[in-house]
């Protein structure tokens, strides 16, 4: 049974490369004043600056996920119906509540907030909900990740306050992944499709109905004033500089000579690099958790990971604080558990991480392994225990893979890494399953939905099940956690899900990775939680106080 859909591809495993300093529209926005609402922020109030790699191109909800600086001013500046809290639960956003749930779960009945208005005063209604999901179902709109959720769904607007979404059959994930994109404005949007979208000024002089609105848009910085006028209450920093620098190093740079207050560094960290961002003075340093898992898959159809105590044993083999500390310089969390640490799903008692080689060498031994009186490696009928690693190009992953394989040697198994470009990788080995062991980054996103990734509908090259695991109880609890509108129903098979993960281990979840967020010692309220997305260390923005 399929309980609901297709794959999006945002959901697919991922490669992470360097940042690129996008420089698109650069140029126009030089100099480029923006204005908004006649709300007025008072001379010598708290500002607060930070430093980020990269530049905007659009500042629209709709393509956030074409760059990470847009997502950022995009979450400061408009709202959703509900946003994803720190741990990962949805609440209301442009809601006023809680969306009512009928027909089993697959309609959601929205009531808009009475005192949600726009940054031009005018009032946010269901209309402006109407148009934004027409845009996404759109057949010109080309991130198909995003349109995904809304393939199918139909919306109606019995009134200006009431939204009613129906979906082609019910689907808990479609809060947390879909129901949160921004939502733009149709009294001056109206009309235009999303080709035209894609052009228009708009994404340079945004009007949202977010805790900030745009004041201005330059090629090295974006200011922001608070929004007075904001239905949760009028933020407490009453502007936010964002300087743009092309990379991170740069970024570091510029921070640590005292240009900002803060930094987020979102790619890989060399020790160096973190050393001096943590020698500056007067600053807080949070390693943020994100729903980036470092998995270690093992083909379940090859003949050495067929036996679950063979799992078993290399999960207990391993030592994933080391793997933190060596691979992430500490920016990341040590984990087994295939829901994300830190989110309402996450169960800590079912996360068994800890390294155990007494365990797995005799769960070695119980599955016909040996250690070679002379070599000292695994042998079993004949057969050493040797295996290749497959990873792509990324320093940080062949550095793991390298790791994993060092750390497996005390059991007297030999592994092999071999990398190349994630292309290749991809279509030549994990596509078509021709793969033993291979290190790979998954995305897990902000719900803790499994599907993609682990029911057996997912088998095949069509699908992302790449570890060619099959179980009847896993498939399960997986369809509980995905149909379920009630909460208590849902945690309670994730639970279940990790208990009996860490007794069968399809493949090993290694460690959740981490970005860097820096903030000054003044600036209150402010921590981060599972940072689901680059933007969410703006989750609940409008409670920052100095």
């Amino acid at each position: 049974m399929e309980p609901n859909g297709r794959a999006p591809s945002r959901l697919a495993f991922v490669a992470i490369g360097s940042i690129a300093a996008a420089m698109l529209a650069a140029a126009v926005a030089l100099g480029l004043r923006v204005t908004g609402n006649d709300a007025v922020v008072l001379p010598g109030g708290a500002t607060y600056t930070e430093a980020v790699a990269g530049t905007w191109q659009r500042v629209n909800p709709l393509f956030v996920n074409a760059n990470e600086v847009d997502a950022d001013l995009s979450a400061l500046v408009f709202s959703g119906l509900v946003r994803v809290s720190k741990d990962g639960k949805v609440i209301p956003d442009l809601a006023a509540e809680m969306p009512e749930v009928s027909d089993g779960g697959a309609t959601y009945t929205f009531r808009i907030r009475a005192n949600a208005r726009w940054h031009d005063g005018e009032p946010v209604t269901s209309r402006d909900v109407a148009y934004t999901v027409r845009l996404l179902q759109d057949p010109d709109f080309d991130d198909a990740a995003m349109a995904e959720g809304w393939n199918g769904v139909t919306v109606e607007t019995p009134d200006l306050s009431t939204v009613v979404i129906r979906l082609r059959q019910p689907s808990a994930p479609f809060l947390a992944r879909s129901a949160t994109v921004g939502i733009l404005p149709e009294h001056l949007l109206g009309g235009k499709g999303a080709q035209a979208l894609e052009s228009d000024t708009f994404n340079a002089r945004p009007v949202g109905s977010g805790p900030y609105r745009l004041e201005s848009l330059e090629a090295g910085s974006a200011t922001l004033v608070a929004n007075t006028s904001y239905y949760l209450g009028r933020p407490g920093i009453d502007r936010i500089v964002l300087k743009f620098y092309p990379d991170e190093p740069q970024a570091i740079r510029a921070f640590t000579a005292g240009e900002t207050d803060g930094i987020y560094l979102r790619g890989p960290r060399t020790p160096a690099q973190l050393d001096e961002v943590r020698g500056v003075g007067g600053k807080t340093f949070t390693a943020a958790a994100r729903p980036m898992l470092a998995l270690l898959y093992l083909n379940n159809s090859n003949s050495l990971f067929r036996d679950e105590r063979v799992r078993q044993a290399l999960s207990l083999a391993l030592d994933r604080d080391r793997l933190v500390e060596e691979v992430f310089h500490g920016v990341g969390r040590a984990t087994a558990s295939p829901v994300v640490p830190g989110t309402w799903a996450y169960a800590e008692e079912f996360d068994a991480k800890a390294q155990d080689l007494s365990r797995a060498r005799q769960l070695l031994q119980e599955a016909g392994w040996q250690p070679h009186p002379t070599t000292g490696i695994l042998v079993r009928e004949g057969q050493e225990f040797r295996f290749t690693i497959r990873t792509d190009n990324a320093p940080e992953r062949v550095a793991l893979a390298n790791a994993v394989a060092k750390q497996l040697e005390a059991l007297g198994i030999r592994a092999t890494v071999a990398s190349t470009t994630f292309s290749v990788l991809r279509r030549d080995f994990l596509q078509e399953r021709k793969y033993e062991a291979a290190v790979v980054m998954w995305d897990q996103g902000p719900d803790p939905d499994l599907y993609f990734g682990w029911h057996s509908s997912q088998l095949g090259a069509a699908g992302l099940n790449l570890a060619n695991f099959e179980d009847a109880v896993v498939d399960d609890l997986i369809a509980r956690g995905r149909t379920s509108t009630d909460p208590e129903v849902r945690q309670d098979a994730y639970r279940q899900l990790q208990d009996v993960w860490q007794g069968i281990q399809p493949s090993l979840v290694l460690a959740a990775a981490g970005a860097v967020v820096v903030h000054p010692s003044w600036l209150r309220d402010a921590e981060p939680g599972v940072l689901f997305t680059s933007a969410s260390r703006f989750t609940d923005v409008h409670r920052w106080r100095r």
